[in-house]
């Protein structure tokens, strides 16, 4: 998930307010002399922030292992305590919404091409895995050896090697990609790609046991169906020159978030459908229909237990549709309350014995 900075304002603000969990007179009022930003410490593997605002408000972070975690809502103090209260999602917010229509401009053609050169390239990647193109340098750095005639004789074979190896790789290779279901050549390629490695790196060391600098070798030769697309200069295009489609763009713009891996159906007046997958800046795409338009939109958030929700859309021929994920509800709260002890300048969460959050 990436930043959803590009939502315009008002979709950032079009929001239904978190539900308040605890009035603040039970919790006590915020304490100023407390407000700052605090890190945790004392908790092996585990990194927690935490912002204490002046205005009673609070964010909370957690790391550890694969798990991040957060929270917002109300803070405040009674004698020697500092509460925690995470808000609860209203009931009355939907978790997915259509919010507002965009017009096609040069940035979302951008997007458009950026997301067709990014599918090629996954195209590619999987058909040709062996790596690019590119002249290689050392892998691991050491001390020069002695140097001598033999030594450097030596070092010329491994070079020869090296080369009779590279050159094996790119015919392996070749073939390869020529029969793609091959499982064979596939495997020889494989091989000989390995071989390459192991020979690359056998004339480093024999260059620097001759205490000479290592000579730079190009890499095996991908063949041109392994060549990604070139990348393409909108800036440069004329409108007239735009591919133009459908999009829609999903994110959480109450917590900076861009969704990627919700899939989305396409669904036309004629009942045409076309299924998408949004990328990592949010962005799914349809292609036009002469004399049709998208009238709903199938959304599915990658959660277990999610079931589509179709969002009935005003007719989009071409142009942008922003649609909003409240994804404070796809997982449970870290916590409903959490109590931390005023110890001085820190504070030491209830939860966590051995933690700490100090301020910075």
């Amino acid at each position: 998930m990436l930043p959803l900075s590009t939502l315009p304002s008002d979709a950032q603000t079009a929001r239904a307010p978190a539900a308040e969990a605890a009035p603040s007179a039970e919790i006590g009022g915020a304490d100023a002399a407390l407000a700052g930003h605090y890190y945790l410490s004392g908790v092996m593997e585990t990194g927690s922030e935490l912002l204490l605002k002046p205005d009673g408000r609070f964010e909370w972070f957690i790391s550890y292992g694969a798990v991040d975690q957060v929270a917002k809502g109300r803070w405040g103090r009674t004698g020697r305590t500092v509460t925690l209260v995470a808000d609860r999602a209203s009931p009355d917010t939907p978790l997915i919404r259509a919010d507002q229509m965009l017009p096609w401009d040069a940035e979302v053609e951008r997007r458009l091409r950026d997301a067709a050169w990014s599918h090629a390239a996954e195209r590619i990647a999987a058909r040709c895995p062996w790596g690019a193109d590119e002249a290689t340098t050392a892998m691991i750095p050491s001390a020069p050896g002695p140097g001598g005639g033999a030594a450097a004789a030596r070092a010329e074979a491994a070079k020869r090697t090296a080369e009779q190896a590279r050159d094996a790789a790119t015919r392996a290779i070749a073939a390869a990609v020529k029969l793609p279901d091959d499982g064979a050549k596939r495997d020889a390629a494989d091989a000989a790609m390995e071989a390459w490695y192991r020979a690359h790196f056998a004339m480093e060391q024999a260059f620097q046991a001759a205490g000479v600098p290592v000579p730079a070798m190009a890499a095996p030769v991908l063949p041109p169906e392994c060549q990604p697309p070139p990348r393409e200069d909108v800036a440069a295009l004329a409108p007239a020159q735009w591919q133009r489609a459908v999009a829609v763009l999903v994110g959480d713009p109450a917590r900076d978030l861009r969704l990627s891996n919700v899939g989305v159906t396409f669904v036309f007046s004629d009942g045409h459908r076309d299924q998408a997958e949004t990328g990592r800046g949010g962005w799914a795409f349809a292609p036009r229909r002469a004399g049709a338009a998208v009238d709903r939109l199938v959304v599915t958030v990658p959660q277990p237990g999610f079931t589509p929700v179709t969002l009935p859309i005003k007719p989009l021929a071409e142009g942008v549709q922003t649609i909003i994920v409240d994804t404070g509800q796809l997982a449970a709260a870290p916590f409903d309350r959490l109590r931390l002890t005023v110890a001085g300048e820190n504070l030491l969460p209830e939860a966590m014995p051995q933690g700490r959050y100090a301020r910075h």
